[in-house]
């Protein structure tokens, strides 16, 4: 990782940030970063380029955005093979307490895994767990879900191995057969203990991936506890049930924007309450548990209309507006200028001004 540049971390996640407009606000557990800022005393450095206050921590949730920015500082500062190292030195599950939970007590290692994957898949916008078998092997492989380019090495070496840490509590021996790959440039270091949890360890990989005997899948976990283990699905679902509020928010974006294009208004959130068979009460809870308000996604998708409009001179204002949602003119300035600390037209003006000097 010594080979990318700092700058490199800081365009990554601010490519992955865009990639995911509205959908960075949304609020995931902290997870792995809790134990990672604690190894490294809460620098100062950690919170920069975040929206949050710099009090010493972090809290237990927060948004994808600070998620991948804190990430990036972290590798930025040159800590990625550093938080590696202790991951794979330490006897204690590097996780959030969901997927401890089901570490410690699903019944057999095939549902450890599957459901380990769920829940991933559920908090992690960054990468997609998947798991895989066939009629020889089975395992978990990593594929990154935003562009978020050299950071992907440590983000799956960080989920691989608590993959292995997985196996390594239902078999209680030596990890035998195991194949792991990284796409995580080649380090001594984290390579030779890597080595003491797998027999066939590959670095500087194109894939990212363990694999395994699949008649390990069957193998019993010698603490399973039914009742831990029911909790541990009911936190899952609940889990599940977040995303299930993300995917609303991006419905709404999507209803904003058809509105908007195609009856030239805003959509009432009671209208969308309709469509979508909740009461506005309900609706508004759901949106809050993502960390999105229904008015933020109006301001946003609007202002993504209004400024694809601007670009056409051939569009005067007062249309702009109508095409917008905006009753008056004056209305459309005034949010305008709230928005952007200018006019429409001077905002226009600074758009035509460049390519009229070529």
């Amino acid at each position: 990782m010594s080979a990318v540049s700092k700058e490199d971390f800081h365009a990554n996640a601010r490519a992955a940030i865009r990639k995911l407009g509205d959908e960075a606000a949304f609020i995931v557990p902290l997870g792995v970063l809790g134990p990672f800022s604690q190894w490294l005393e809460f620098p100062d450095w950690l919170l920069d380029g975040t929206t949050l206050q710099k009090h010493g921590g972090l809290p237990q949730r927060i948004s994808m955005a600070n998620d991948i920015t804190v990430t990036a500082n972290f590798l930025d500062r040159g800590f990625g093979p550093f938080l590696i190292r202790k991951t794979l030195e330490t006897s204690r599950l590097i996780t959030g307490p969901t997927a401890s939970m089901i570490i410690r007590n699903a019944p057999t290692l095939e549902d450890a895994l599957v459901n380990l994957a769920a829940l991933i898949n559920a908090t992690n916008m960054n990468v997609s767990l998947a798991f895989q078998r066939d009629d020889d092997r089975a395992g978990v492989t990593i594929e990154p879900k935003l562009p978020i380019g050299a950071m992907l090495h440590f983000v799956a070496a960080i989920r691989l191995v608590l993959a292995i840490r997985t196996l390594e509590r239902f078999l209680l021996r030596d990890l035998e057969a195991v194949h792991l790959r990284l796409s995580l440039p080649f380090d001594a270091e984290i390579h030779e203990l890597l080595g003491t949890l797998a027999t066939d360890v590959e670095m500087g990989a194109q894939s990212n991936g363990v694999s395994f005997p699949v008649d390990w899948l069957g193998i019993a976990n010698p603490d399973y506890d039914a009742s831990f283990w029911h909790i541990a699905c009911q936190r899952l679902r609940s889990v599940e049930g977040a995303t299930d509020d993300r995917n609303l928010a991006i419905r709404l974006k999507r209803e904003v924007s058809r509105t908007l294009s195609a009856e030239k208004r805003v959509p009432r959130l009671k209208e969308v309450a309709v469509t979508e068979g909740e009461t506005v009460r309900t609706l508004g809870r759901k949106l809050a548990s993502t960390g999105i308000k229904f008015q933020d996604i109006v301001d946003r998708e609007r202002r993504q209309l209004i400024e694809e409009l601007l670009s056409d001179p051939a569009i005067g204002l007062a249309e702009i507006a109508r095409a917008t949602g905006y009753a008056t003119t004056s209305s459309f300035g005034r949010a305008f200028l709230h928005w952007y600390g200018t006019t429409p037209g001077r905002f226009r003006a600074s758009l035509i001004e460049p390519s009229s000097g070529r």
